[in-house]
């Protein structure tokens, strides 16, 4: 719900109230009047009182989201520098490896050609 319709709610039972008031007010006319009158000012106070609690909670609602905002971004960057920190510590350990496993290729291969060229061995 909106703050306009929940405003447009406030307004449309103060005056729901109001005339309700009227209706059933066994009192005389210019009690009456008075009593409209305190009333009518307690619902001013009351729809006042709501309209800034609504502009605290756009307000709010707008600090939250520039702050999500910032940590969102905040967070996407160091998700960045340790993948680049990763990437660059294990480079060293990738070419270990890569290097290791071209020595274990040329070490079966150079097997296979020994057990290739002694077809005695089987």
């Amino acid at each position: 719900m909106n703050g306009k319709s929940l405003f447009l709610g406030f307004l449309a039972g103060g005056a729901i109230a109001g005339i309700a008031t009227l209706l059933s007010a066994p009192a005389p006319g210019r009690e009456t009047r008075n009593k409209i009158a305190t009333n009518k000012n307690i619902a001013i106070a009351e729809l006042q009182d709501i309209k800034e609690r609504l502009l605290e909670i756009k307000d709010s609602a707008s600090a939250a989201s520039i702050e999500a905002k910032t940590v969102f971004a905040d967070f996407i960057r160091d998700i960045k520098l340790a993948l680049n920190e990763w990437e660059t510590e294990t480079a060293p350990i990738k070419q270990e490896l890569a290097k290791e496993l071209k020595e274990l290729e040329q070490t079966l291969e150079e097997l296979e050609k020994s057990f290739s060229t002694h077809p005695n061995h089987s």
